[in-house]
């Protein structure tokens, strides 16, 4: 099944649909129908993958798109979906295997699925990657422009509350659409995943954290340029330790829900934590 679902999700990348290999994984592997072509069908609708799955006869294969999934025994007689593309001498398999049409049609079931892309709406894109790029650059401004403008104390606390908000926007990377293989190999194994947004079933409080924090760093950045533009580095100080006072509590319960309820631990929360750390240190010194 790993190597079927492999192949779905390069067919999809062919279409230009992207998703978290991950997340496909679970929803296909947790239906009740597992392992049975239901569950990926069920998993392609949950994604909004506007697809068709049919049985046709051998005389009808020539009415196939060039492109399209299907059974096909490769080995040990163990029937596995496939990539399969027409080609003048026949059917190429995967990209790899050259089958020709006898051959093919003595190897396939007759089931096919089929994928219209034009009409599939998936949650996660890969034109949503240029987001990530974006929010870095609008950093990288915004620090260039706080160094000569804001002291040393005020300096270091924004580049942390920046810090912080990248982070938080991470933690919600599948409301912004954004794929990062890196950070959903982190978020993996024996972590969890703080941005299971759209999934009510595994939805919980470390979920949440990233609204409450990229609130936090997000009002953090705006006071904090407000007040350096009206020199008030007194009134700066006192609301940061009021929204400090009022943000400990959730640190806390974070870490319990996490430690003790689901007894897993989300690197992107534990990050945030330690900036909020970080602050609190400074604004103490």
């Amino acid at each position: 099944m790993a190597e079927s679902i492999d192949n779905i999700l390069k067919y999809l990348k062919k279409k230009d649909i992207f998703l978290e290999r991950k997340t496909f994984t679970s929803q296909i592997q947790s239906h009740p129908a597992f392992p049975s072509l239901m569950s990926i069908i069920s998993a392609l609708n949950v994604n909004y993958i506007y697809n068709y799955a049919i049985e046709i006869e051998n005389s009808e294969v020539h009415e196939l798109p060039d492109d399209f999934l299907a059974y096909v025994e490769l080995k040990d007689n163990q029937s596995e979906l496939v990539i399969v593309e027409k080609i003048n001498t026949g059917y190429l398999i995967n990209g790899k295997h050259k089958l020709n049409e006898n051959e093919f049609l003595s190897k396939w079931n007759n089931i096919v699925i089929l994928i219209d892309e034009t009409l599939s709406k998936p949650q996660t894109t890969r034109n949503n990657k240029h987001i990530l790029w974006v929010i870095v650059g609008l950093f990288l401004m915004l620090l260039i422009f706080a160094a000569y403008q804001i002291n040393h104390f005020s300096f270091i606390y924004l580049l942390l509350s920046l810090c912080g908000f990248f982070l938080s926007v991470l933690s919600l990377r599948k409301i912004f659409g954004i794929e990062n293989h890196i950070v959903n190999k982190v978020c993996s194994g024996n972590y969890t995943d703080c941005s299971l947004i759209n999934d009510t079933k595994n939805k919980n409080f470390v979920s949440n954290f990233g609204d409450f924090s990229l609130v936090y760093f997000f009002s953090n950045i705006i006071s904090l340029l407000l007040m350096q533009a009206s020199h008030n580095d007194g009134a700066l100080i006192m609301i940061q330790k009021i929204l400090l006072i009022v943000i400990f509590p959730v640190i806390a319960y974070s870490l319990f829900y996490q430690i003790f309820r689901i007894k897993k631990i989300c690197p992107l929360c534990i990050g945030i934590i330690l900036v909020l750390l970080l602050q609190t240190y400074i604004l103490l010194m």
